[in-house]
């Protein structure tokens, strides 16, 4: 049986780029712009306050953190504190361990770093993540990914044979666990494919749709393998994914004729033909609409990129 979630982190291809580890006592305060960046963190000891969206977040030992393309941020000692640019902090540390504060008081160390996504299709992540995930200390999720982010800092550390794959793996399973917890930190959870999935009607197509992405596909052919009449699978459909049935079919499409065009080893046809178009135009024509850029233009400037 396909497995939406699995297909969408395989096909993005998170991997970790930079760890960096931040220490603070007495009074301290560090800021980071916005970015498009999903961003991971764990208190290791300590607590601090994290601002982002929305009121001030306590964090406390063992809370794990995930922003995805946030806005402004701080973590500070307290509500009050003064706060210095984060990068430039780092940018002077040659270690990227950063020391912050008088050297007197509690204690705060945070371990943090984000993921490299293939950029084409960075928004599939985006769209299934709230902005701030906390998962607190304790809880099963934020148990199981303490343990990923020991096995990741034990392989980043190492010169194993086969390091990137362990690594590149360990990250997906841990991206997994996050998306996973995500719900249950949210009372209204987003329109996204992990509200979608909770649902045993609007699963049954989504997993219909990766099973067998070149069918031609109808609303009507989905609420069959759905169970449920046209209607009513097209209005819980866009109401838990936030996209219509072919919206989404689409969307699938078009990332993976991305990935196949950046990958640069299949003639346009065959991209083409195996995500449902009867020729090389149609699939043009859909693909110049979603992206703004002919296939071939498209696979010529991500080559030279």
């Amino acid at each position: 049986m396909s497995d939406p979630l699995a297909e969408v982190i395989g096909l993005l291809q998170p991997r970790v780029v930079l760890w960096k580890q931040i220490e603070g006592s007495g009074r301290w305060g560090l800021r980071f712009e916005a970015n498009s960046d999903v961003n991971f963190g764990v208190a290791t000891a300590g607590q601090c306050w994290l601002r982002c969206e929305g009121d001030p977040v306590p964090l406390a030992e063992g809370d794990f953190l995930l922003l995805s393309g946030p806005p402004a941020f701080t973590f500070s000692s307290d509500l009050g504190a003064d706060v210095v640019d984060g990068e430039r902090a780092l940018a002077g540390v040659p270690d990227n361990h950063l020391r912050l504060g008088s050297g007197e008081g509690q204690v705060t160390r945070l371990l943090a770093g984000h993921f490299a996504i293939e950029p084409e299709n960075a928004h599939l992540l985006l769209d299934l993540l709230p902005t701030v995930v906390h998962l607190r200390a304790g809880t099963d999720g934020a148990g199981r990914i303490a343990k990923l982010l020991e096995l990741i800092g034990d392989e980043a550390g190492a010169d194993r044979p086969g390091g990137s794959l362990v690594l590149s793996r360990l990250v997906e399973v841990m991206l997994v666990e996050a998306l996973r917890s995500a719900p249950a930190t949210l009372e209204h959870p987003p329109a996204n494919l992990l509200a979608g999935l909770s649902d045993p009607r609007v699963a049954a197509a989504l997993h219909a749709i990766h099973a067998d992405v070149a069918r031609p596909w109808t609303v009507a052919d989905l609420a069959a393998e759905a169970r449920i009449s046209r209607s009513v699978l097209a209005e819980r459909f866009a109401r838990r994914v936030g996209l219509t049935p072919i919206e989404y079919l689409l969307s699938w499409r078009m990332a993976i004729a991305k990935r196949a065009l950046r990958q640069g080893n299949q003639p346009i046809a065959e991209i083409a033909r195996q995500i449902g178009y009867g020729s090389t135009s149609a699939f043009s024509t859909a693909f110049s609409r979603v992206t703004g850029s002919a296939p071939g233009r498209y696979a010529r400037r991500r080559t030279a990129e």
